[in-house]
């Protein structure tokens, strides 16, 4: 470090914070890419799951419409079918295009590989109603399981939760769809056969403590949304018959009309789609908004850091500029003082440098002691040539010259004494023999 100058090493000063805040700058930066990459990420699990829960809930109406359609032999429903089978492929269109766009697993989607060939039998009347029932039934629970998994995957609290929210409103929609397809034939028949009651119960058992759970894990926002809307004469028909059925479970003769139930039934499953769809708005906004809030982040960490960099450039610039422009002006002054002792120069240049930092006072005392110094050597060079001259004098036998000129050197006035005390003591000795000699001019030798 010794052999670098100045000015370099004023730079490594400066340049070592600006390193740990381009360093400080890019971990937060990198941090805030790798919670947007997971708000991203989030987001994408999201929209395969909104995805889903699309599949799922015109699968259930197709499910329903077409073991209506088996059980009347195909005089129910045939108008409204070919309309339910195209909502479900456009769903399941946009589902491979949702995947393709956020390169998920889309192996899921093997499991409607017959569903083509399903739907040519439910046509035909070639498959019961049981096994239609049991066909969908068993895709619906596959999409469903699909959508169990995604909570895991993802890193954000708030869309985790959302998301298992919808994965138990979901299962409550299911579990609905199910007692209405059970409930749908035991109402036909005015009892329960065999184990439809036991499945009733399993699917009434599933169907509230889902919602229960959907209930905690929602947000407020959605909770409120969902008082607000599953209530009404539809909602409160069908738990009344609900309620019937399982008061009733024994003796049966429930006295409710299949028609009644399977339209007020399918009214709170149409509630519970409507609180989907509300669930996935309000987590979509949420992502945007986190992903929004990640971006504004990054800006103002980066346009901060730059901004920060370059400031600091910009100052130590200066203050680099500032500093070695004073050392310069010492330099330059003492070379120049430097000079004027050397006798290389007749004139001294003070330092020109008027700051009021240690640098501009250091100048001060600089200046005020070359002042002091060209004013002594002046004075002794003056005196210097006075002797010079005064010698002349004595060497050309005028011994009555003095030194006339004080300094401040104390070495030249003691120089200045001696010689005009050896001036005067010789002149006083040769007015002392010229006395004797013109004693002697006139005889007088004593």
């Amino acid at each position: 470090m010794k052999n670098i100058n100045m000015k370099l090493k004023l730079w490594i000063l400066i340049i070592i914070p600006m390193i740990a805040i381009l360093w400080l700058s890019i971990r937060i930066m990198s941090y805030d890419l790798d919670v947007k990459d997971n708000l991203n990420f989030t987001k994408d699990r999201i929209l395969e799951a909104e995805a889903l829960s699309t599949i799922v809930h015109f699968m259930q109406i197709e499910r329903g419409m077409s073991v209506g359609f088996i059980i009347n032999s195909g005089k129910s429903n045939s108008d409204k079918l070919p309309a339910v089978r195209q909502k479900v492929d456009n769903a399941l269109e946009d589902m491979k295009k949702v995947y393709a766009f956020t390169h998920g697993n889309s192996s899921v989607l093997n499991s409607l590989g017959d569903l083509v060939q399903k739907r040519a039998s439910i046509d035909s009347l070639s498959i019961t109603a049981l096994d239609t029932g049991i066909y969908f039934t068993k895709i619906i629970k596959t999409f469903l399981d699909v959508a169990l998994i995604i909570p895991p995957l993802i890193d954000d609290k708030d869309g985790r939760n959302i998301i298992q929210a919808y994965t138990h409103l979901a299962t409550s929609k299911e579990s609905l769809g199910q007692i209405r397809a059970n409930l749908n034939g035991t109402f036909s028949k005015n009892t329960f056969v065999e184990d439809t009651f036991f499945k009733f119960s399993t699917s009434l058992g599933a169907y509230t403590v889902n919602l229960a759970k959907f209930d905690v894990l929602a947000p407020d926002e959605v909770k409120e949304f969902y008082k607000n809307t599953y209530k009404g004469e539809s909602v409160n028909k069908t738990e009344a018959m609900i309620d019937i059925a399982k008061t009733k479970w024994m003796s049966g003769n429930f006295g409710i009309e299949p028609s009644v139930w399977f339209t007020e039934a399918t009214t709170s499953i149409e509630l519970l789609r409507v609180i989907e769809l509300e669930l996935y708005r309000n987590v979509l906004k949420l992502a945007d908004k986190k992903i929004a809030d990640a971006n504004t982040s990054l800006i103002l960490i980066t346009s901060t850091s730059l901004l920060l960099i370059i400031a600091l450039f910009i100052l130590a610039s200066y203050m680099i500029k500032n500093i070695t422009s004073s050392l310069n002006s010492i330099q330059l002054g003492l070379i120049s003082f430097f000079s004027f002792l050397n006798r290389e120069t007749p004139k001294v240049e003070l330092i020109n440098l008027d700051s009021k930092d240690e640098f501009g006072q250091m100048a001060v005392v600089i200046n005020e002691n070359i002042e002091k110094i060209k004013k002594g050597i002046d004075e002794d060079r003056k005196l210097i040539d006075e002797t010079i001259a005064v010698l002349g004098e004595f060497e050309q036998g005028d011994l009555c010259q003095r030194l006339e000129l004080n300094v401040s050197n104390p070495a030249l006035m003691q120089l200045k004494t001696v010689l005009n005390n050896m001036a005067s003591n010789l002149e006083n000795n040769i007015d002392n023999v010229l006395k004797v000699i013109e004693e002697y001019s006139h005889y007088n030798y004593l």
